[in-house]
């Protein structure tokens, strides 16, 4: 069998809209003038010819790539919540910024007060492109589908189309009206919970980055000396640590402990040859107060955490077993 006939024999998968459907033509497609390539550390900068399938094919890689989250997949359920994202103008009512990111393993991904997302390709919204390029890389369709699917998610109403576009988040090509046509398609033949169509990873909604980052480091599915130092992407450079506000009043208080401790001190020894008994006894107490109170802060900052863990655990696993007892019932047949 030659190499064409290889070609012809490639199974494609359902795109999940007809060519009737697409938002945008052929000819409007701009794709970039290069890309790097998915080994971060190089950072080489290559050139990508629209008319050179290779060079697209290797862009796509780079651009869909989820090898990160793919490695931890059967994790996420313990750090996330199963279902859409919640729509754009919630993320703004709970005040996370849009940061906007290339990498798709960091759409949905947020840290705080901040939230990363990946803007929808102009050219995942034509069919003609879908066909030639994704349909027939099974890794590269669930990928696209997966970032549809998300955005159906984030884009719901009206106002949310508006965020999307005040942060370029879509194309300004088509307005709300196609858009809501498109996602109707879209939900119609798309199922999230086929990991042939459509990938784990957008199984769940939103990610938060201190735990997606726990999970990477410790992960012993493919634990490593790198994984571990390392961590995930942006997780060292985000302020993310949890309770860091309790932190910082914790250290307030123990300045203003110390504070009164040394004006004991200093009353104490400033009297020692005519020592008070009343200031004494007062001392003494406010420093065996002061002592208990360091302790239990302290662990407390180590027990909550751990309590916090343990409760995010407990709850998916609920969650898990409530959406495992509903498909059940929904796999049963119905009785006439």
């Amino acid at each position: 069998m030659d190499t064409s006939e290889r070609k012809t024999t490639i199974p494609k998968h359902i795109i999940p809209f007809p060519p009737t459907s697409s938002l945008i033509a052929r000819q409007d497609l701009v794709l970039p003038a290069a890309f790097n390539d998915l080994v971060p550390l190089a950072r080489e900068l290559w050139p990508l010819r629209t008319e050179n399938k290779d060079e697209v094919h290797r862009f796509l890689c780079a651009f869909f790539d989820l090898s990160r989250l793919d490695v931890i997949r059967k994790m996420l359920w313990l750090i996330a919540v199963p279902g859409a994202p919640r729509s754009l103008y919630y993320q703004k009512l709970l005040r996370r910024e849009i940061v906007i990111v290339e990498e798709l393993d960091l759409h949905l991904v947020w840290a705080k007060s901040r939230i990363f997302l990946k803007p929808l390709p102009d050219f995942l919204l034509n069919y003609e492109f879908w066909e030639n390029n994704i349909s027939c890389e099974p890794q590269l369709h669930r990928a696209a589908c997966g970032l549809l699917y998300s955005y159906c998610g984030l884009i719901r109403f009206d106002h949310d189309f508006r965020v999307a576009q005040e942060y370029h988040l879509i194309s300004a090509k088509f307005g709300y009206r196609e858009w809501t046509e498109f996602t109707r398609t879209i939900l119609s033949n798309l199922d999230p919970h086929d990991s042939n169509n459509v990938a784990t990873r957008f199984r769940y909604g939103e990610l938060r980055l201190n735990r997606l980052d726990t999970i990477y480091r410790y992960s012993p599915q493919d634990f490593s000396i790198s994984n571990m130092l390392q961590g995930f992407p942006h997780a060292l450079a985000e302020s993310y640590v949890p309770y860091m506000d309790q932190y910082n009043n914790a250290v307030s208080a123990f300045g203003v402990i110390v504070i009164v401790l040394s004006a004991f001190n200093l009353s104490l020894s400033a009297r020692s040859k005519n020592p008070n008994p009343d200031l004494q006894q007062v001392a003494y107490g406010f420093a065996i107060f002061a002592m208990t109170l360091c302790a239990l802060i302290t662990g407390l900052f180590i027990v909550l955490p751990l309590f916090t863990s343990l409760a995010t655990i407990y709850g998916s696993l609920l969650t898990r077993k409530r959406l495992h007892a509903r498909r059940e019932v929904e796999d049963q047949p119905r009785s006439a």
